[in-house]
Order: C-alpha cells, then structure tokens, then sequence
C-alpha cells in the first residue's frame, strides 16, 4: 500500500512540473512500478486508483470492471470495514475492496470522522450499539438513510426495510439515551437502566433486489451488489454493435447500444418542445445521448425508469467527446416485439454441430426467421432456413455454449 501511494505521489509531481523527451527514464520507471504493483498488489493497486478517480463516473465504471475482470470483488460500504475513501478489507480469507463512506450522497466529513473515531475503540456489534456509541447530531437521521439504503449495516442486519421502518424509533431512543444526565438514580435509589430496554425492530419485508439496486445507484452512483446489466450479458453481445469505451472509433453508419438512464437534462427548442440530454450507464462506463422533441414524447416514460434499454442511432464526433444522437429506444424486456429476424455467423469448420443446433432451435419455437451465415475460408454464403424461433436468454445462452454468434437484426418501432 505504501508503495501504490508513493508511485501516485511521484506521477503527481511528473504531471505537475510536465513531461517531455528527457524524461524517457522516468516514463519507463513509472510503467515498471506500476506494472509491478498491479501484478503483486492487484487489490491495493485498483483501490488506489478507485480513490483517485473518486469524483469521475466514467473511470469508477472502467476499474470495477477492471476488478470484474481480475476477479477482484467490489462490495458496498460496511460500516465496520469502510472508511472515507476505497480501501482493502478482508471478506473471510479473501481480500476485497470496499466502497468508502465518502462515495455516499448525503453523509458528510462530520459523520464519517465521528463514525470511524467512535469505531477505534471496537467494531459495531449492532444497530443499537452503533447508535448507542456515535453522535446522533452529526450521524442523524438524513445520514442513517443513506448508510441502511447503500448498505452499510447489512453485516449487522440484512433486512434495510426493517431498519427503515424502524428508523424514527431507533433514533428516538437514542436521543432519548443521550439527554439523560450520566449517574441519573430512579425514584428508590437504583440506577435507572431504560437505557438497556431496547426498542422493537419493526418486522417488514425484504427489499426487492430491483429496489436495493436503485438505492445504490441513486447514493453511490453503481450497481454494487449486482449489476442488472450482466442479467441480459447474452442478448446485448447480440445486438449492441458500440458501447460507451469506443465510440470514438465509430465515424458513420448506425450504432446500436444497451444502457441505462442515469441523469437527464431537459430543455426546450425555439418551438418550445421538449427535447433532452441523457447520460447512460452501460458494461464499460457512460456515455451521453441526444433525444429530439418527436421522440422524447414518445419515449420520455422509459428515460425516466431505471430499465436496460436498446438505443439506436448515430454517433455524433463533432463534440470533444462522442455522443449518441438517438433515433429509436425500447425496452429491452419487449425486446421479442422489435426483432425482424436472427442470424447464426457458422463457421464451416463446425458444421458437425448442425444437429445440435437444430435440436436447440427445435425447443425455442417462435415467429422470427432464422438466416444462417456460413462462413468459408472464401466468402460468406447466406441461407434462409423454415426455422421461426423465439427470442429469449436461454436461446442466446445455449447458442453461445456451442460457440455460435448471433445478430438480432430489429424493425424501427412505428
């Protein structure tokens, strides 16, 4: 850890005073620490360059996916493990790397400071002892929303919509336990122990996963615990033809990618229409999307959900950064009502599996028309086959186990 910190020291004080032609040396010792740490110090290495992009959306999402890549687990904060920025911590025998307080919307340096202070004297053994120890003006009720919506205390209780329910309570006993003088004797001489009688944790039922992962968009800015995305891994590769780490190198034709809305800005023409900027989450990062007044009315009820989308349109490289000018969004659930037909790449030196193929096609019966493009060492050859399949994940999952490429080729809604 010390050595990651001090290599970002040292590229700190490069970029400060420049780079130029002399600096080869310097070029090569950086690349060789940096290489070094990733190789032998994967976990401190990515949480270190986690915290330096803290503040930039488009670089968090590039390194977790990094860390899915590497095998390396990002987990949502703890409120024993986390501190103010990313930091390695242990998840049974196995090193982690968890999100720090500081990535949560509304908990501020007052809370996070009284929070780990307190901790140095022990770990939070519960819900009530957490609220027992810490200063309720500074972790109050705005902040201890945030920590049970983001996570925080499911090591301590797995059930946030329990904790959410019971909120006020809890908060009012533990204000009640605070404005007692220290030492107050009842009435017949004992010390008063209504401190020790605990209030009840609501019962409530858990929360859905749709609605966990909203919270965690909504206060860390990521899908933490899993990220919905990865549900339909099979149906994007079979459609998206971009995604948000290469749109520079798309300079003409048709793009079509899968995302979800994460911000938009609305704004009105010289017609006074509707029309808005939206920044998208998909598997590699963000990306900004254009959406013009005849669309946005139409579509405006999907922008403003949580929903994987299939956007098409062009990519727009006159702006210091691409952006997509959209001409057609859907829901990717409805996905089935915009496929015109599928096509299977085969290539010749697998034609053995035909019969498998067929024996797959034959259990996914639908109405689309199956091409299928047999590749040659010379050509690609095009056949129409009497196959009308469906299209659903299973089909795409079992194609896909079988080395088969597909291609969803889709109608523009009306």
């Amino acid at each position: 850890k010390q050595k990651a910190e001090h290599i970002f020291d040292l590229i700190a004080k490069f970029a400060e005073y420049g780079f130029n032609k002399s600096h080869s040396a310097a070029y090569a010792y950086i690349a060789y620490q940096t290489a070094y740490l990733k190789a032998h110090y994967e976990e401190y290495f990515l949480s270190a360059l986690l915290t330096s992009e803290k503040n930039n959306t488009d670089k968090i999402a590039k390194y977790i996916e990094e860390c899915n890549r590497l095998k390396i687990t990002v987990l949502p904060p703890d409120i024993n493990d986390s501190y103010q920025d990313f930091a390695v911590a242990k998840n049974g025998n196995k090193k982690v790397i968890r999100f720090g307080f500081g990535a949560i919307k509304n908990v501020g340096s007052a809370a996070i400071e009284n929070i780990i202070k307190t901790r140095e004297v022990g770990r939070f053994e519960s819900i009530f002892d957490f609220l027992k120890r810490v200063d309720t003006r500074k972790v109050n009720k705005k902040v201890m929303e945030s920590l049970i919506k983001s996570g925080c205390f499911d090591s301590l209780h797995k059930n946030r919509a329990s904790l959410m329910a019971s909120l006020e309570s809890l908060l009012e006993w533990a204000n009640r336990k605070e404005s007692k003088p220290k030492n107050m004797q009842s009435l017949f001489g004992a010390a008063d122990n209504e401190k020790d009688i605990l209030p009840k944790l609501t019962e409530a039922e858990s929360m859905k996963e749709a609605d966990v992962l909203k919270y965690e968009k909504e206060l860390l800015g990521f899908f933490v615990s899993a990220n919905p995305i990865n549900k339909y891994k099979s149906i994007i590769e079979s459609i998206v033809t971009t995604t948000s780490n290469n749109l520079s190198n798309i300079f003409s034709g048709n793009a079509v990618l899968a995302g979800i809305p994460v911000s938009m800005r609305k704004t009105k023409t010289k017609k006074k229409e509707t029309m808005a900027f939206v920044k998208f989450m998909d598997v590699n990062g963000t990306f900004e999307a254009t959406v013009f007044p005849r669309l946005y009315e139409k579509k405006k009820e999907l922008l403003e959900d949580d929903k994987l989308l299939i956007l098409t349109g062009t990519i727009d490289t006159t702006t210091e950064k691409p952006s997509v000018i959209i001409q057609d969004i859907f829901d990717i659930d409805k996905l089935e009502n915009h496929v015109k037909e599928i096509e299977l790449y085969l290539d010749e030196s697998k034609t053995d599996k035909l019969s498998e193929i067929k024996n797959i096609l034959q259990i996914h019966k639908g109405d689309k028309l199956l091409f299928i493009r047999l590749k040659t060492k010379n050509a690609v050859y095009t056949i129409q086959t009497m196959f009308y399949v469906g299209v659903n994940q299973l089909l795409l999952n079992a194609l896909k186990h079988k080395d088969v490429d597909v291609r969803l080729i889709f109608q523009r809604s009306a």
